[in-house]
């Protein structure tokens, strides 16, 4: 049987905002009683709460065959600021069996929903809310930005296209992929399902699950060519030596929100010289370097400001 990529139009959702800090709380906790057997309780969404509500909550989204425990270090981080942390588990990510095949069900509508759900959660636990993630997170954060009012969004390496592929041959390069059967890919083909770093993140995706991830950063490039973002300021935070996205096309998507009329979107590039990993949030990649990243990031997405650090 042929699949299909989901068709989100419109991409926007109804806002259902939590109507205060109870009911937010109440939302969290159905939230974990959805979760199947299969989640390792290790890798569930998580959050940090002072207990009432703050002025700031900031919600992570993880990347494409990682958990929640992704943002684990740097939420702490956030979380000593008196930030509000919400770190939702993206749908069929972070099972105990990290040979699952169920992710390759995942379709586009189902990211799109949970970041809408995140975002109306947070919206009773603060007063101003910040959406901020990687990769696949990072395009989710994209989303948060386009269609939902909150005070910052902070795309980090979102993953909008690949290097050698021009954005325009995006979408139907992947709808074709679509087109065939599934197959799973190795994060490295050399060490399989050894691949050294977190051992909470699978160490394959799905063909079909990264169709529809490629597809959905191709429909908000199109959204932003149309209007500009509702997020009040927008960071758009990109890392010169990434070999996983395509920053000619996030730069791209910058211009047309800026050509739209935004007038308080901004970016920040972590300079070549560093050798960064593309997943620069999680310490326990190979390679990492938080004591570098983070402070930057959190100059970025608490203090909404460019980094007073030197990289």
């Amino acid at each position: 049987m042929r699949h299909i990529i989901s068709v989100i139009t419109p991409l926007d959702r109804p806002e259902q905002p939590a109507r205060g800090f109870d009911e937010a709380h109440a939302r969290f906790d159905a939230l974990l009683r959805q979760d199947p057997p299969a989640v390792d309780p290790r890798s569930r969404s998580w959050l940090a709460s002072p207990g009432y509500r703050t002025e700031r909550v900031v919600v992570f989204l993880h990347g494409l065959t990682n958990s929640p425990r992704q943002f684990r270090s740097l939420g702490e981080r956030f979380a000593a600021k008196g930030y509000t942390v919400l770190v939702p588990r993206l749908p069929y990510h972070g099972y105990l069996d990290r040979m699952t095949t169920d992710l390759a069900q995942l379709r586009a509508y189902e990211l799109v929903d949970a970041t809408a759900q995140a975002i109306d959660i947070a919206a009773g636990l603060a007063d101003h809310v910040t959406v901020s993630g990687i990769s696949l997170g990072g395009v989710l954060a994209i989303w948060a930005a386009q269609y939902r009012s909150v005070a910052v969004a902070a795309p980090i390496a979102p993953a909008l296209g690949l290097p050698l592929l021009p954005l325009w041959a995006t979408r139907p390069a992947f709808a074709a992929v679509s087109r065939l059967p599934n197959w799973f890919m190795w994060w490295d083909p050399r060490r399989k399902d050894r691949l050294p770093g977190p051992d909470y993140a699978y160490p394959r995706f799905p063909t079909h699950a990264l169709a529809e991830t490629q597809c959905l950063g191709a429909d908000l490039f199109d959204a932003a060519k149309r209007r500009p973002p509702r997020a009040a300021t927008v960071w758009m935070i990109t890392n010169a030596s990434d070999l996983a996205v395509n920053n000619s096309a996030i730069r791209s998507l910058v211009d047309h929100w800026r050509t739209a009329g935004a007038n308080a979107v901004y970016t920040y590039e972590f300079p070549r010289k560093l050798k960064l990993f593309h997943d620069i949030v999680d310490p326990l990649q190979p390679g990492a370097r938080p004591d570098v990243v983070y402070p930057i990031l959190e100059d970025l997405i608490a203090e909404w400001k460019q980094p007073s650090r030197s990289s």
